[in-house]
Order: C-alpha cells, then structure tokens, then sequence
C-alpha cells in the first residue's frame, strides 16, 4: 500500500485545502492500491518530512512538492511512477 500525505498548515490556507482535496481525489482513483492521509505541520509525526512550507504533498517518505499548489495531471503522475504503473 502506496501512503500519499498532504501535510497542511494548522491555520486557515486556501492552498492547504485545495491541495487536500485534489489529492483525496485522485487517491480514490487507487482503491486498494493507495492509503490518503491529512498532517498538520507541527505534530510530531510531521517532523520527520523536514517541512519548510505548506501545503506538502509526499508519497511515500518522499517529498514531491512543497509550498505551492499542485496540478491534478502531475500528481497523479507521481503515484502512478512510485506505483510503477
């Protein structure tokens, strides 16, 4: 099972929130195949990803982008790479 994150900021963020839901979205797209999860930046669980900004989006332990929003084509190219499909 493929572990996708988004790691969002603990106050309000636009960004935050519409990275979170683009990515639940196309995580759906991976029954089976991906686990989403929502981080809060300055738990410690986060502490781990080395965050500077927000949103993150990781896959796995790695970090594919870091405080700018994403585009629905490139991360589902992401998953589909670490997936190797």
């Amino acid at each position: 099972m493929l572990t996708v994150t988004v790691i969002k900021s603990p106050t309000k963020c636009a960004s935050c929130s519409e990275t979170e839901q683009l990515v639940s979205d196309i995580s759906q797209k991976f029954p089976g195949q991906v686990e989403f999860r929502v981080l809060t930046n300055g738990t410690p669980e986060v502490k781990e990803f080395g965050v500077i900004s927000t949103p993150v989006v990781a896959i796995g332990r790695k970090i594919y982008s870091m405080g700018k929003p994403v585009i629905r084509e490139k991360v589902e190219g992401w998953i589909r790479k670490e997936l190797g499909s």
